[in-house]
């Protein structure tokens, strides 16, 4: 319980840590810097993603198992392998089965980039924002996860990995907030996230004022690559 605690107390204090600044880039607060330095919001780092997959494939849940030597599990009404979607650009809404990697902890979920929703500046008001971050329009973005393997996760910063490029490929950058700071798009990750266990989290990115979001991208495991979600429903 005390070792608890102490991972309690830093984990709020370093989301604290990143609310006091600007708009953080989506690696600056991971658990996993040293891993996730690889990863930048530069679209020219990523592998372009294909064309959208057909709306008939979404990927439900079968159920899956996981080891830290093997993620396994597969997932989708067709069964659809685990990290299929891996470098492809899916429809917003479908449901990915995809390897979550970060250090020690491994696990295959269920990912879905539900909705990308315009805020406003007013929604932020409670924070303290520098100059630049106050000139950018918010866009929240809403994911839903699944734990469809075997392993338990603890403290496993499931958003972290999301991100969002604006229709010039450039990345958006990333506003983190302790907890349910902004109420219109509450961020609160699970510390603990077990096997069938569900989260829904929103992520707050920054976008220059006139641009429009293009895809939210997933990175769950780097070897593997991103799945894509358009942006936008057709």
């Amino acid at each position: 319980m005390h070792n608890r605690s102490i991972r309690r107390t830093r984990r709020t204090a370093a989301a604290l840590l990143c609310a006091a600044g600007l708009a953080l880039g989506a690696t600056a607060c991971n658990e996993d810097t040293a891993q996730d330095a690889g990863s930048s919001e530069s679209p020219a780092k990523d592998k372009k993603p294909t064309a959208p997959a057909s709306k008939g494939s979404d990927t439900g849940n079968n159920g899956g198992s996981g080891s830290d030597q093997d993620s396994g599990g597969t997932g989708g009404t067709d069964d659809k392998a685990v990290d299929a979607d891996a470098n492809k650009t899916i429809p917003l809404g479908q449901k990915s089965a995809l390897t979550y990697k970060r250090s020690k902890k491994v696990a295959t979920l269920e990912v879905a980039a539900q909705s990308v929703a315009k805020g406003s500046q007013a929604d932020l008001s409670g924070l303290r924002l520098e100059s630049e971050a106050k000139s950018l329009q918010p866009y929240y973005v809403t994911m839903t996860f699944k734990n469809i393997g075997d392993n338990s996760l603890k403290y496993p910063f499931l958003n972290t990995p999301t991100s969002l490029r604006d229709g010039k490929g450039n990345g958006a950058k990333t506003l983190i907030t302790s907890d349910d700071a902004v109420k219109s798009c509450p961020g609160k990750d699970p510390d603990d996230f077990g096997p069938g266990a569900n989260a829904t989290i929103c992520k707050i990115f920054l976008l220059p004022k006139g641009e429009t979001p293009s895809v939210v991208y997933y990175t769950g495991d780097f070897d593997k690559g991103p799945v894509y979600w358009k942006a936008t429903k057709d």
